[in-house]
């Protein structure tokens, strides 16, 4: 495992991903915070970018059901991948729900990058785990990177394809439930970045979500 980390280490540097040392400090309070109050076997574990890290109700929309929130802002597949052994095997998990995708989007890499990305992350989830249901999340739809939107949704095809082929995965579409009706993102939904969102937002997606968490 030492060594895949190191390759991928060096893989950042000739191709589109970004440093993961960069995330290096917010890992390390993961860390930290793990050895204060180790989150119980079996959790159901959310990774990913700043949309999940800036899910400050997580606890509370799914009440009741062992949550634990691991998103580190800015993230890509291939920081999630970096950090596997830091904070995806410790915990165990039962369930994992990832959101990826959106900043590797936003950074320009091609859908076949991506989701190659993806699938080394689902490998090292069938590897190193004991068979957890994995719900992938769409990547989502915003006004502020709406100029992807043909990037996003081939992308997100991607996905859902994948999934469907897999025993232990579904694929949660949000991003046509955070459209309008005339097909744009829904602007009273976000914060005022026009990318992350609000309360609004994050009730769409714990609707969504509640089915997997609750099965």
């Amino acid at each position: 495992m030492k060594a895949l980390l190191i390759f991928i280490y060096i893989f950042s540097f000739i191709s589109d991903n970004p440093d993961p040392l960069r995330l290096k400090e917010e890992i390390n309070a993961y860390k930290e915070s793990d050895r204060n109050d180790p989150p119980q076997s079996g959790s159901y574990l959310f990774i990913g970018s700043s949309s999940i890290k800036m899910w400050k109700s997580l606890k509370d929309d799914f009440a009741g059901y062992p949550v634990v929130n691991r998103g580190f802002g800015g993230s890509h597949f291939s920081d999630a991948i970096y950090y596997f052994q830091d904070i995806v095997k410790p915990y165990d998990p039962s369930k994992i729900i990832i959101y990826e995708g959106d900043n590797d989007i936003a950074s320009k890499k091609s859908t076949e990058e991506i989701f190659s990305d993806f699938k080394a992350f689902y490998k090292l989830i069938n590897k190193n785990l004991n068979n957890p249901e994995i719900a992938v999340i769409a990547a989502k739809p915003s006004p502020g990177r709406w100029r992807f939107k043909e990037k996003y949704e081939a992308l997100n095809l991607k996905l859902e394809e994948f999934c469907r082929n897999k025993k232990n995965m579904i694929f949660i579409d949000v991003y046509y439930p955070m459209l309008t009706e005339t097909g744009r993102p829904n602007p009273d939904i976000f914060l005022e970045d026009s990318i992350h969102m609000n309360n609004k937002g994050y009730e769409i997606w714990t609707n969504l979500i509640l089915p997997f968490i609750e099965d």
